[in-house]
């Protein structure tokens, strides 16, 4: 028969629950600031990839409309349009709206005295598409292409 000590006793002691519990509780804590991370990333990857998408529709839009029907629009006084998250135009109701649009068209040859202002012939005209968040200003992307009169 064994005899046991009044002090040795089998079980778990305060102390080790204690460090178990703040070991628990620092890793529960990284999890959830992963997760905060993790939707941050991937909200902020999908505002780009829509910014991509409505900056590449813009740009086939103006090379649609064509070298002398699209008109100038300088950096002083963009063509603004204004999207949902579901890329439907929000133009009417531009306080709602996620995305802001800007466009310019900058010519570097003009037909003097024309109004409004028209590409000369041999022009080529740079057209810059932004998108940014309506509502915060962030810049989210910048599309840079060319417009020339009879191709490359």
């Amino acid at each position: 028969m064994k005899v046991r000590n009044a002090g040795s006793r089998a079980g778990v002691t305060y102390m080790e629950v204690l460090c178990a519990s703040a070991v628990c509780v620092l890793s529960l804590s990284v999890m959830i600031q992963l997760w905060a991370f993790s939707m941050q990333f991937s909200a902020r990857t999908t505002d780009t990839a829509i910014a991509c998408s409505l900056a590449r529709q813009t740009i086939e839009t103006l090379k649609e409309t064509g070298f002398s029907q699209t008109a100038e629009a300088p950096a002083s006084a963009p063509l603004v349009h204004y999207f949902d998250i579901a890329t439907g135009n929000m133009d009417n109701s531009s306080n709602t709206a996620r995305y802001k649009v800007s466009t310019t068209v900058v010519s570097d040859f003009t037909v003097p005295a024309s109004n409004p202002v028209a590409p000369a012939a041999n022009a080529l005209r740079t057209v810059t598409v932004t998108v940014s968040l309506a509502q915060l200003g962030t810049q989210l992307t910048t599309i840079t292409t060319y417009l020339t009169r009879e191709g490359i």
